[in-house]
């Protein structure tokens, strides 16, 4: 097989912020892997927060190179890309093992979710995040995606709770809201409680990404759901976290690709957990991978496409929300 890489920028439409980043813009590094006449794509988004850079991930390529040289088939790469004993390099193990799940989908002429024994009628529709901002920048974001059923509010220590309420009168949408780690315990408590009476779905990781007792603590006085993110990067966190939370969030870019997502998904649902697949700053190429597993899900957030000025791929269809996976072979993702 052949590996071929590049680093390319992303840009969003406007900065987007939450209570952890800011983003101007955001590289990934798209690879392609070529075998037997077949062309496979994927992407990496790194992401700090995990140790990654696009420089580590053109790094951690450059080191498969005479491994994936040496390898016959896709099958081969899969299998160590797959097993249990891989960690680190996530987002660049998430981009091989995507480009592998394409060159196998158009192998056998079938698109990736097929592969899973996956129905796309059963995806969720995807929400619409509102960045952090000013309130009246936000209130004017959540008017243009009213038509979305579920609107994401990111959230920080200092952002008046009040523009909450004003985006739920406003649009009528469902409202989940996402603290990034913001909060401390007992602050996270006092905000729930005016969150619940607003009418939120969930809140995401409102403590700090270690601070498991934290999230059983702020869990044991919530009114409403409450999800893991950075608390639960891979399978090996949900036993940790199952008596902590309500629900995980699953990223192919913190999780190392499609099976381990997959993995994540049944194990959580196992437990009594609730999934939501969700992603970094992505092009529609990696969107439209994890589109492809959505079905497993109980909630998406694969909105990033939407909010990029110049989206290089076009990929999986959201129309207010509702997500239309492509039907051909692989990915079904194309150049734009």
């Amino acid at each position: 097989m052949k590996l071929t890489f590049e680093t390319i920028e992303l840009v969003p439409r406007h900065v987007f912020r939450t209570a952890r980043t800011t983003s101007a813009s955001s590289d990934s590094v798209i690879v392609r892997l070529e075998g037997d006449g077949f062309v496979g794509i994927g992407e990496a988004a790194p992401s700090r927060f995990y140790g990654e850079t696009a420089e580590t991930v053109t790094s951690f390529l450059e080191g498969m190179q005479p491994r994936i040289d040496h390898c016959a088939h896709e099958a081969e790469l899969m299998a160590e890309l797959t097993s249990r004993g891989g960690t680190g390099n996530p987002a660049a193990r998430a981009a091989l093992e995507i480009a592998a799940h394409d060159i196998i989908g158009k192998r056998f002429q079938r698109p990736v979710h097929q592969l899973f024994g996956l129905d796309p009628a059963d995806a969720p529709d995807t929400v619409m995040s509102i960045g952090l901002d000013e309130p009246d920048v936000m209130l004017a974001k959540a008017r243009d995606a009213a038509g979305f059923s579920t609107l994401k509010i990111k959230l920080d220590r200092d952002t008046d709770l009040e523009i909450v309420r004003d985006i739920k009168q406003t649009t009528g949408s469902k409202i989940t809201v996402d603290a990034n780690c913001a909060w401390p315990p007992v602050e996270a408590i006092e905000k729930i409680k005016v969150l619940a009476e607003i009418g939120v779905e969930f809140v995401e990781q409102p403590v700090a990404a270690k601070d498991i007792d934290g999230l059983r603590l702020v869990r044991r006085h919530a009114e409403v759901p409450v999800f893991a993110d950075e608390s639960c990067p891979t399978s090996n966190e949900i036993p940790l976290v199952a008596d902590a939370v309500d629900g995980v969030v699953v990223k192919l870019m913190k999780c190392g690709g499609l099976v381990e997502a997959v993995r994540m998904a049944r194990m959580a649902r196992d437990r009594g957990l609730s999934t939501m697949i969700g992603c970094m700053l992505e092009s529609s190429l990696a969107i439209t991978a994890a589109a492809h597993i959505a079905p497993l899900m109980d909630w998406a957030d694969l909105d990033s496409g939407l909010l990029l000025a110049d989206d290089p791929f076009v990929g999986v269809g959201i129309d207010e929300g509702r997500m239309v996976l492509p039907t051909e072979p692989g990915l079904g993702v194309r150049s734009a």
